[in-house]
């Protein structure tokens, strides 16, 4: 057995030198991409094959992406379907957690939910809440704010200073008041302000106004090819150039323009408004305020501010 799977690897690393380069494409993780370059190449197979033999043990996204079969292990018969998907150029399938919901690795600490929670797609908004909160609702007020008792000065939970309520020092969302954790369950989450922040500086972000064949305002977030591009922003303004190309087979996320809730009425969801994303962190300009992904057509993505965590925004989920 031991033999016949060093001939295997043997085999799959020649077939590696004679036929790398002409794989499919898809963005974000794929199922077979096992070095999560973007394309199912004989390179995964022989990573697989080295999996199954100890040689290199796998992370738990590796391994994800090496279980092709679903059987929750690394085996031979991985590698040969990985084989058999480059040969016949088999259409990629994005990776996606057991509940079906898809996710990118652009190269940072977390993976990144494929849409807002709520949404049947990357072009849907999806639901509001207001900071702190796992339900959307109709009118985003101080009277209907769950953490606070009728004023901005009554905080009930999550609050630092005591001239603002109740002290708990509390400045990250609990699992049961993340609105990610509540309704997809399984490790999913809330971004941290610094797992925002890392979104910002380290992908390169183009602005749109189409969204594969679709017409949708917003952001396309691409992993960085190369140092060069990590933080460019190519703007509506701001015709910003990459030491790259970027195309949609490339990892990446598309974030569109929200707008937020303010009260009964949503604002700044036009083309000209504003993509609204909350963190799981709380602010520290004042203790009602939370930190927010903010951006706009001509700002890019690089507003991680805080703001009134009794307005309703969106939230993208992820990984870690």
């Amino acid at each position: 057995m031991k033999t016949e799977n060093k001939l295997i690897k043997t085999f799959c690393l020649i077939i590696t030198f004679m036929m790398a380069g002409t794989a499919a494409n898809a963005a974000g993780g794929i199922l077979g991409d096992v070095n999560h370059d973007g394309t199912i190449t004989m390179s995964d197979a022989n990573m697989v094959v080295n999996y199954f033999l100890a040689a290199t043990k796998p992370n738990d996204f590796d391994k994800r992406a090496g279980d092709v079969n679903n059987d929750g292990d690394i085996t031979m018969s991985d590698a040969n379907q990985i084989v058999n998907m480059f040969l016949s150029g088999a259409e990629p399938k994005v990776l996606s957690d057991p509940n079906g919901h898809e996710y990118v690795d652009l190269g940072l600490s977390v993976k990144w939910a494929t849409c807002n929670i709520g949404a049947g797609s990357p072009i849907d908004r999806g639901a509001y809440f207001a900071w702190g909160e796992t339900e959307p609702k109709n009118d985003y007020t101080t009277d209907t704010y769950e953490w606070c008792d009728g004023s901005v000065n009554a905080l009930t939970k999550y609050n630092t200073s005591s001239p603002y309520g109740t002290v708990d020092n509390k400045t990250t969302l609990e699992p049961g008041d993340d609105a990610a954790v509540v309704h997809w369950g399984g490790s999913w989450r809330m971004p941290t302000r610094a797992e925002m922040r890392a979104l910002c500086d380290s992908c390169y972000w183009e602005w749109t106004m189409e969204y594969t064949i679709h017409s949708m305002y917003g952001y396309i977030v691409y992993k960085a090819k190369s140092k060069d591009d990590m933080g460019v922003k190519k703007t509506k303004t701001n015709n910003a150039q990459t030491k790259n190309i970027y195309t949609l087979s490339d990892p990446h996320i598309f974030l569109p323009i929200t707008g937020f809730y303010k009260g009964t009425l949503i604002k700044q969801y036009n083309s000209d408004g504003y993509g609204q994303y909350w963190s799981s962190t709380l602010g520290n300009t004042l203790p009602y305020y939370a930190y927010r992904l903010s951006f706009s057509s001509t700002s890019g993505g690089g507003g991680n501010t805080d703001y009134d965590r009794r307005q309703g925004r969106c939230v993208r989920a992820v990984l870690p």
